[in-house]
């Protein structure tokens, strides 16, 4: 019952829960553990060549094998039991897993499948629901977890008619499995467990035709090995999703805006970065944002769509798809980008050095999406902004603080430099009057902490008090404050140190 549920009869306790869980708030002691394990993944492949494998009565061909030290059937079943439930863990195209039925071994109830001399552990039927809904079909698969003497497998076998039914994103096999197998050996130098991926394909080579489908072996050997280590190590969810907004929604305008502006931005990057990171990571975030913007339209019975301005809005695609969504706001950097030209008249980006102690906006939102060192100053701009202060979206990555330099922060035992960060950014909101939610963002960052600010008082002593405490920090900050240099800039430095170099030898 509903009732029941501690954390929302408690929602302090949930709120701390999730200032501690997450990304951010890793214990590098056992991180280091982990990347010292991970750094033994050496696995061996066979995608180029036939090997073949005895298993439930059919003869399997062997895909990859990867050894792996001090690792026990256990922790390969838990890591079986999340790929079991969640499916979309491992298969990005995949919305969302639905487990029509489950039986362990102590049913009863005869199955669809006889496992030789296996020992079955569990089945599950589950449905697999792609995000894509109007043009890929979903699909019925059997999940079947065995144990054969010590070594374990789990089977994912697809339930349908004929192979034309099989979709995209899933492989042209009867069934494939990923293995925990034990090794009788004396020698120390020979590891003595090992993980393997092994398929019962529709004909030979179906599964491996081509570069996509090996780098899928690939990534999934990898995946298994490296949270089987993690397994070990005790697993502790490292992300709290979904806090602010709510994952079906989000996905949904994920996909929807995927669709409007990926291909073509990916197609027609100017730039010499990534385009694959760049446009699906803003593109990410822009859905984040607005969805955040929705719901608070939705709360308060809102017509008038929130105002912003991007701060150190770099190449300004975040900007473009804001605005092109219908949203009103403009993105300030200190040098113009070449895909600004791409973007036209339209969208306001503007090649500007901000002063932060001096600044102030009209817009009913700041945006800081990893700008340096002008993060610590948001909520303080935020707090001196006459009228109704601005909430703020704050992403950081690097640490500075408010005299525009690189920090470190002393740290905890376990504690991570990036923790450190978001907390010292949440302090300073706090002392400008603002409450803070986070949210850690799906983007391929290890920097995805999102924190949101809106002010916590409109009473005016209050206010006056926020402001007051806000302009003691700008007044100290702008005595220290050093806008970085723009790369521009710097371009022209090196290049004129590297001619002079070549002037005097």
């Amino acid at each position: 019952m509903a009732g029941n549920n501690p954390e929302k009869n408690n929602p302090k306790k949930a709120e701390n829960e999730q200032q501690q869980l997450g990304a951010e708030a890793t214990d590098t002691r056992v991180e280091a553990l982990r990347v010292a394990e991970f750094a033994k993944f050496q696995p061996t492949y066979y995608l180029d060549e036939v090997n073949e494998v005895q298993l439930a009565g059919y003869s399997w061909r062997i895909l990859a094998v990867a050894d792996i030290d001090n690792s026990e059937a256990s922790h390969f079943l838990s890591v079986m039991q999340k790929w079991t439930q969640e499916a979309e863990t491992i298969i990005p195209p995949i919305d969302h897993t639905e487990i029509v039925n489950i039986e362990d071994k102590n049913t009863t109830e005869a199955t669809a499948y006889s496992d030789s001399t296996g020992e079955k552990i569990t089945h599950v039927r589950r449905r697999l629901i792609p995000k894509r809904k109007s043009k890929d079909r979903s699909m019925i698969e059997d999940v079947i977890v065995s144990k054969w003497d010590n070594d374990v497998y789990a089977r994912f076998i697809p339930r349908i008619d004929n192979a034309d039914e099989i979709p995209f994103f899933y492989p042209k096999a009867h069934e494939y499995a990923f293995g925990y197998i034990e090794i009788d050996t004396d020698s120390h130098d020979i590891s003595s467990q090992q993980l393997i991926i092994v398929i019962r394909e529709l004909s030979i080579g179906s599964a491996t035709a081509t570069a996509k489908q090996k780098l899928v072996w690939r990534d999934l050997i990898k995946r298994l090995y490296k949270w089987t280590v993690t397994e070990r190590f005790g697993y502790q969810k490292r992300v709290l999703h979904d806090v602010v907004v709510d994952y079906k929604q989000y996905t949904g305008k994920y996909q929807m805006l995927k669709s409007k502006y990926a291909e073509h931005w990916v197609a027609n990057w100017p730039e010499r970065t990534d385009p694959k990171k760049f446009v699906y990571e803003d593109i990410a975030i822009a859905s984040w944002i607005i969805c955040v913007w929705e719901k608070d339209c939705a709360s308060y019975s809102s017509l008038i769509k929130p105002t912003f301005v991007d701060v150190g809005c770099g190449n300004g695609l975040l900007v473009y798809i804001l605005n092109m969504e219908g949203f009103s706001g403009y993105g300030i950097d200190q040098c113009s980008r070449k895909v600004w030209r791409s973007f036209g008249n339209k969208i306001d980006l503007r090649a500007e050095t901000i002063a932060p102690y001096d600044f102030s906006t009209d817009a009913s939102w700041i945006i800081g999406n990893h700008a340096d060192e002008l993060v610590p100053w948001i909520p303080i701009i935020s707090a001196r902004t006459p009228g109704k202060h601005p909430n703020f979206i704050i992403i950081p990555c690097c640490p500075h603080d408010l005299s525009g330099k690189k920090i470190a922060f002393p740290l905890s035992a376990g504690e991570s430099k990036y923790h450190a960060y978001v907390q010292y950014i949440s302090d300073l909101a706090l002392k400008c009057g603002y409450k803070t939610e986070k949210e850690f963002l799906r983007i391929p960052s290890t920097k995805n902490v999102a924190i949101i600010g809106r002010p916590q008082s409109n009473n005016s002593e209050t206010d006056d008090a926020v402001r007051d405490a806000a302009n003691m920090l700008a007044r100290k900050g702008k005595g220290e404050f050093v806008a970085r240099v723009p790369d521009s800039v710097k371009n022209e430095i090196r290049l004129i140190k590297a001619q002079r170099r070549k002037y005097n030898s």
